[in-house]
């Protein structure tokens, strides 16, 4: 059995990345842009170009012309 205080799970545990850093981290290798560039398709600030939008769609295997479509809100 490990030797482990509680702090230390605790920290274990902080350390992990939440599924929304992961889902950014994801998008970012596989379009070959920075996290902040995916944060900021992700918040409306910029739109990613033709060729990553679709390199996403297919990825995730939804329809490029509804990708983008939300409204910033």
């Amino acid at each position: 059995m490990e030797e482990k205080t509680f702090i230390d799970l605790y920290n274990e545990r902080k350390a992990m990345k939440t599924p929304a850093q992961e889902f950014v981290a994801e998008v970012a290798s596989i379009t070959h842009r920075s996290e902040l560039t995916v944060r900021m398709w992700l918040s409306g600030q910029q739109k990613p170009d033709a060729l990553a939008q679709s390199i996403i769609a297919g990825h995730f295997g939804v329809a490029v012309e509804t990708l983008f479509s939300y409204e910033k809100g």
